[in-house]
């Protein structure tokens, strides 16, 4: 069980410093488009789909990281899952407040490109300290 312990979280810290990454990278790039984006979001009733469906398959996976930061037990892959639930937390509480958000988006539409762009500044912080997880997982595993 040790063996898929260290695997799955090689994979996840790999595969989820890309996607922090990439997604930042894209942020700052594309930051008009992702406000235009947003902007248009708030029309709808609805939270956005996109971001839901990324919350939630966001949790999927952090759900084992919680249970497998057990066996056995290490202290920076609970400290990380514990995390991972807080970011879905904040987040999730994000889109359950929707109305209020989307108002919010409307009334500050000038900054929301400022937000977007720190934001992926962020992402782009926290993936390499993802990297390192996945390596120093990688050091003890093999």
């Amino acid at each position: 069980m040790q063996n898929f312990t260290a695997k799955w979280f090689i994979f996840y810290y790999f595969i989820l410093g890309l996607l922090f990454a990439a997604a930042g990278l894209g942020l700052i790039i594309k930051t008009k488009t992702c406000a235009q984006y947003l902007l248009s979001l708030t029309d709808s009733e609805k939270p956005p789909a996109l971001l839901r469906a990324i919350l939630k398959y966001f949790f999927l996976f952090t759900i084992p990281c919680l249970v497998l930061s057990f066996i056995p037990f290490k202290w920076p892959e609970l400290i990380f899952s514990i995390w991972s639930l807080l970011i879905v937390y904040i987040a999730g509480l994000q889109l359950v407040h929707w109305p209020q958000r989307r108002q919010a988006l409307k009334s500050q539409a000038e900054n929301l490109p400022k937000v977007i762009k720190l934001t992926g500044a962020m992402m782009l912080t926290v993936s390499p300290i993802i990297f390192l997880l996945g390596y120093l997982e990688m050091q003890t595993f093999f």
